[in-house]
């Protein structure tokens, strides 16, 4: 008891008016823990799911039948309570904006005529967007294989090409190769005949006798006569 009274010297604020309204109800320390820990554990666990309820937004993926249970969930835990209205105040507040509009067009008056209504929306969206998505498949596809026979003949074009250059090439080498020959053969000709030139030995002829080999004056028919 001690203990209990020296504790409870130095609560402050809500902690102390709520010791204030419990004193008469608790008389050993046991109990005192056991009963500041509900008070103000259960106090701080609905503050913290009130936030959680206020904050709460609809997920991409999270159809509204899930979205309708875990509001209404929340909405509990904050409030047994709570009227109707206040949990279609939520309920409009999460709702994903691509839905939200459609269904305020329905102007729900409880929670139940909104799932029925958001239900309907979420549907209807649902099968325009299968609609649309496969549209979308079907124009690429079509964009796909229009595209098919262009890019082959593309291709094909710059084969030929290709191989049109590479004829070009080998016959420009040969006639190279076959120029830089003749020039080399010309070449090889014209020294050649630099350092052979053909040389003709000239042969005299007698006048007197007619017989090539020697001259006229050395003749010996000339010294007979």
């Amino acid at each position: 008891m001690m203990l209990l009274n020296v504790y409870t010297i130095h609560l402050q604020e809500d902690a102390y008016r709520w010791w204030t309204q419990s004193s008469t109800k608790i008389t050993t320390w046991s109990c005192f823990v056991d009963a500041i820990k509900q008070a103000f554990e259960s106090t701080k666990l609905k503050e913290l799911t009130f936030e959680q309820l206020r904050t709460y937004k609809q997920a991409i993926n999270q159809s509204i039948t899930q979205y309708y249970d875990k509001v209404i969930e929340l909405c509990k835990r904050v409030d047994t309570s709570m009227t109707d209205s206040m949990k279609l105040q939520y309920l409009l507040a999460g709702v994903k904006q691509s839905l939200k509009l459609h269904i305020a067009l329905y102007d729900p008056q409880s929670p139940e005529t909104f799932l029925s209504y958001a239900r309907k929306v979420e549907d209807t969206l649902s099968l325009t967007n299968t609609d649309y998505d496969s549209n979308q498949y079907e124009y690429y596809q079509n964009m796909k294989y229009d595209r098919q026979p262009i890019t082959s003949t593309i291709n094909s074009r710059q084969d030929v090409d290709h191989r049109r250059t590479d004829v070009h090439q080998s016959q420009l080498q040969t006639s190279t190769s076959g120029r830089m020959n003749n020039s080399r053969n010309d070449n090889v000709s014209y020294s050649s005949s630099l350092k052979h030139p053909t040389s003709k030995k000239s042969t005299g002829v007698c006048y007197t006798c007619g017989t090539p080999g020697h001259y006229s004056r050395d003749c010996a028919r000339s010294h007979f006569h």
